[in-house]
């Protein structure tokens, strides 16, 4: 299984505009990885995990062809996690060709929400409308917590996240070819059912919420310590392998130094630091 993270930024991206803290400095001065775009991801080439509105600058400065994504999986619809523009333009008012059919996985409460930001591109455009899901070619899967869905090779499964209950928030088990990857931005602690259900997997790898730095507190994210922990609990309850690989994503400028600075604590904790680009093979 390839994953490549498209952004690994929370919802102001980093450097924010006007912001001069050290991260944001390093981010002007440095960029590299210091620059974040909004957290998304690449499942192969076909597969990606939230439509934000940074996925085109990231396919082009990464050399993904977006046209082959044929599977999406949506976390939830808050504007840095879906941009509504984007999806608009499969329409065919908007003289696109070429357009393939696309599967689309979230909960009815994340449909629902991402259909009203929809209609605000296009009045009475909608993904609980059959005549729209077929001027946009798209099925739509929706899903449960502990559902489970086939997508092409791999199956996906939903695990509830309490970073927005009224949004139907989820988080993805996705397995391919007997690997396990697990991709958990946008979450508190994890729940008791939500640990019942990923006691089923042996994970290779996870992506985890990292939105604020050591000791700052926010709401319906983690902060650095927090995701150590919740990293740590995974590899103790046997659910992260051993040899498992643990990524900190969705990462914020507040309280958090440069990459470098950032890498060094998390080593020391067990986990790495994604960067936009990085491209891990499971």
């Amino acid at each position: 299984m390839k994953v490549t993270f498209l952004g690994t930024a929370a919802a102001t991206a980093c450097p924010l505009v006007f912001c001069s803290c050290p991260m944001c400095a390093a981010g002007w001065n440095r960029q590299g990885k210091d620059f974040r775009r909004r957290s998304s991801a690449l499942i192969g080439e076909d597969t990606i995990i939230d439509l934000g509105p940074d996925v085109m600058t990231a396919a082009f400065d990464f050399g993904m062809d977006i046209r082959k994504i044929r599977y999406w999986l949506q976390t939830h619809a808050h504007s840095d996690h879906f941009d509504a523009g984007h999806l608009i333009t499969r329409w065919a008012d908007y003289a696109s060709e070429g357009i393939q059919p696309l599967d689309l996985v979230a909960s009815r409460e994340t449909i629902r929400h991402m259909s009203e930001r929809l209609s605000l591109e296009e009045p009475g455009a909608s993904l609980e409308k059959a005549e729209w899901l077929e001027k946009l070619k798209i099925r739509v899967h929706p899903v449960r917590h502990g559902e489970m869905v086939r997508l092409g090779n791999r199956h996906i499964t939903a695990v509830e996240s309490m970073h927005d209950p009224r949004d139907g928030s989820l988080l993805y088990v996705i397995e391919e070819e007997k690997k396990a990857f697990l991709y958990a931005t946008d979450t508190l602690q994890f729940t008791d059912k939500a640990m019942d259900l990923l006691k089923k997997f042996r994970l290779d790898a996870v992506a985890i919420d990292h939105t604020y730095g050591p000791g700052i507190n926010g709401g319906g994210h983690l902060n650095a310590d927090q995701a150590a922990e919740e990293i740590s609990r995974l590899r103790h309850e046997g659910i992260l392998k051993p040899a498992g690989h643990a990524y900190a994503t969705h990462i914020s400028h507040e309280g958090m130094p440069p990459h470098e600075e950032l890498t060094v604590f998390a080593r020391a904790h067990g986990y790495e630091i994604a960067w936009d680009g990085l491209c891990i093979i499971l």
